[in-house]
């Protein structure tokens, strides 16, 4: 195994200013993630122990201290969509146009949706990944009927033989 990448001494410093603060219960983990490497220099794997962490979560903790300083132990990267094409908002505008079309009758198609959010986008997408932002901004599929329920087909094979009266 090799030796893991060396801690600089400025990141030291800031770590020794950050230790005199509060924090809350995941930021305090952060620290003593870097903490115990910093002053007792146990391994990866005696720290995942001590913490309750895996050792790769430990692993990324400490590079990302080795890369952007303090503020890597306060600022959580967890979660979230990370690979969104776009932000919450910028779906919602996106679709507000199409609202505005459907409100005033106008039949609207995924494949419609699809071709405008690729030119809006500059890329190809997967209609799936259409059918999901619908899906997340809680639009439904509302077909037109093709007949009326209580359509009658002998009045209507009638009327196209004009043979139908009124009443």
């Amino acid at each position: 195994m090799r030796a893991p990448e060396p801690i600089p001494a400025e990141r030291r410093a800031e770590l020794g200013d950050f230790r005199k603060e509060k924090w809350p219960g995941f930021e305090f983990q952060r620290f003593l993630c870097i903490w115990l490497r910093c002053e007792s220099g146990l391994s990866t794997n005696s720290i995942a122990k001590a913490i309750g962490w895996h050792v790769n979560t430990v692993r990324f903790t400490q590079k990302d201290f080795i890369k952007r300083g303090v503020c890597a132990l306060t600022e959580g990267r967890r979660g979230g969509r990370n690979h969104a094409l776009m932000k919450d908002d910028e779906e919602k505008e996106f679709l507000s146009k199409f609202e505005e079309a459907g409100k005033k009758g106008t039949l609207l198609t995924v494949t419609d949706i699809k071709v405008a959010l690729e030119e809006r986008l500059g890329k190809t997408i997967h209609l799936s990944t259409v059918y999901r932002i619908l899906k997340r901004n809680n639009w439904r599929k509302i077909v037109p009927r093709r007949s009326h329920p209580k359509k009658d087909a002998q009045k209507g094979e009638a009327f196209k033989k004009g043979a139908f009266q009124n009443g």
